[in-house]
């Protein structure tokens, strides 16, 4: 599946260019699909976020809405340290979806296909970490009266939850991540192409964040007065546990598909 959502749209956009292609032209096709800047990536992959693109990256969206509001929760000791433990979590999985995104996506160096031809493991792996997090999470939520540092274990985690969702998302291609694919899928661009490639998992993480900081804010002021926080953690826990059962299970796969009905006729 890894493969055919990362190397199709790309096959796709460049063998009808190719067969027609003489050798002489090559630098030609080179500088026609090295247009896209590193601000393009960026804002191509937030804006897309907003977008109705939104029907493939819900895939783990709401996902990331429930890990972070829980931690934030799971914080509770005045806002200026959730706040903090807000950014620190955030930079953590903008951290590792990034790196592990702009890995699965840079054909032109090695270690993409290593990582594709082992995706439905990595994804299992994935979905077993995740779902080891929910249990933390709600584990946590019962705790942290008991052991108020161990909100501070998800700071060490965050980037790893990053590197998960990255396995586990299966993208889409909007217009601007296809560029990006393209330029990247060739070995000279390698280099300059794994850069534009983080630089567009960083604009996609920063989106989540976008929403996902703000939502766990409003909704740790809501829950504070009517003292439930702790049932709203074992709920974002519980989503956790269901997004790894589905990796794990192959389920995940159906998720898209029923996801993408809304989105193709």
């Amino acid at each position: 599946m890894g493969y055919r959502f990362f190397l199709l749209p790309i096959a796709s956009c460049l063998l009808p260019v190719f067969n027609n292609m003489e050798p002489v032209h090559h630098h030609e096709i080179v500088n026609l699909i090295s247009d896209v800047s590193f601000s393009e990536a960026f804002l191509g992959a937030f804006l897309s976020f907003f977008s109705i693109w939104q029907f493939c990256i819900a895939q783990i969206s709401p996902f990331f809405m429930a890990f972070i509001t829980g931690v934030y929760l799971l914080e509770g000791s005045g806002v200026r340290k959730s706040v903090i433990s807000l950014f620190v979590i955030s930079l953590g999985y903008l951290a590792g979806f990034s790196i592990i995104f702009s890995l699965l996506g840079s054909s032109g160096i090695g270690t993409a296909g290593y990582l594709l031809y082992h995706i439905k493991n990595l994804r299992v792996l994935s979905g077993i970490f995740v779902l080891l997090t929910g249990a933390l999470i709600a584990g946590a939520a019962f705790l942290r009266n008991l052991a108020p540092v161990l909100p501070r274990i998800f700071w060490g985690l965050a980037p790893f939850i990053g590197a998960s969702f990255a396995f586990i998302y299966s993208p889409c291609i909007p217009p601007t991540l296809s560029g990006v694919l393209n330029y990247a899928s060739m070995p000279e661009n390698a280099a300059r192409g794994l850069l534009l490639l983080v630089v567009y998992g960083i604009g996609l993480s920063a989106a989540f964040v976008s929403v996902g900081a703000p939502l766990a804010i409003a909704v740790g002021w809501l829950t504070k007065g009517v003292k439930r926080s702790g049932l709203v953690i074992f709920g974002c826990a519980l989503a956790l546990m269901v997004m790894g059962i589905m990796a794990v299970t192959g389920i995940m796969i159906y998720y898209k598909a029923f996801l993408l009905s809304f989105f193709v006729e």
